[in-house]
């Protein structure tokens, strides 16, 4: 059963290369009890329902993330680290990636025939043959270098119409501005985590802000999301196809090893 949602370190809405769904099938955790009626506001899964269908029928987007995660040190002192990921894409077979934090970068490509990973700092460069299609890409790189897209739940919201029996509580707060966009305020609860999501008001439900609190992990790390959004724009071949130039070196990406992008 896929969650709604996953961790801030596997949930990668901002990030590359972490696992660590909460799927009862990998931990062998027993399924929870779906939640009492009186704690969950249908209204409040339905608009969830409402934004993954919209999300699933965009065709070609550009997006920015700004975010910031809590790590937090064996002292128990929270570090706040920041990030920001910058995504365009044209389905079905067409998306690149570039991913800057406080501590290194990276930039993904693929082009409907090869996918490529960046490291700009050192010119250092990976591609390999990859599947006809974005969905394909993304569950090919997972399992095969662990490698996660970022945002890639946004690619995959709503898939499976029985993950809404993992949230246990659901509410809607209120009315926000966000960048000038009114938005819907919603707050839920799964086991060992509390989130928050904003979704734009009007014909096109998207999100605009995420908040998730993993309960379950000491100091309770937070990690927000602000997303911008352009689904009228429609990037053209060359955006996805990487050239190497004199300053780039070809390396290579091991399969079934550690994270290749860990952001350790």
């Amino acid at each position: 059963m896929t969650p709604i949602i996953n961790r801030p370190t596997a949930l990668l809405l901002a990030g590359l290369a972490f696992s660590g769904h909460l799927l009862a099938e990998e931990t062998g955790a027993p399924v929870a009890e779906p939640a009492p009626a009186s704690m969950i506001d249908p209204a409040a899964i339905q608009s969830l329902e409402r934004m993954g269908e919209y999300l699933r029928g965009l065709t070609a987007f550009s997006l920015r993330a700004d975010d910031t995660v809590d790590e937090v040190l064996d002292s128990g002192q929270k570090i706040q680290l920041a990030k920001t990921v910058e995504i365009q894409a044209r389905k079905p077979d067409r998306l690149r990636a570039s991913v800057e934090t406080d501590r290194k970068a990276r930039e993904l490509f693929y082009d409907g025939k090869h996918f490529t990973l960046l490291t700009p700092e050192t010119g250092y460069y990976a591609t390999v043959p990859a599947p006809s299609s974005i969905r394909e890409l993304l569950d090919e790189i997972e399992v095969k270098y662990d490698i996660e897209f970022p945002l890639v739940d946004l690619f995959r919201w709503g898939e499976n119409p029985e993950a809404t029996a993992e949230i246990q509580e659901a509410m809607r707060v209120g009315t926000s501005r966000i960048g000038g966009q009114l938005a819907d305020h919603y707050a839920f609860r799964q086991d060992g985590i509390d989130w928050q999501i904003w979704i734009a008001q009007g014909p096109a439900p998207l999100p605009l802000r995420y908040v998730i609190v993993t309960k379950d992990a000491p100091g309770e790390p937070q990690y927000m999301a602000n997303l911008t959004w352009d689904t009228q724009a429609r990037p053209d071949d060359a955006v996805f196809v990487f050239t190497p130039g004199k300053h780039h070196h070809a390396s290579g990406i091991v399969e079934d090893s550690a994270p290749a992008t860990s952001e350790e």
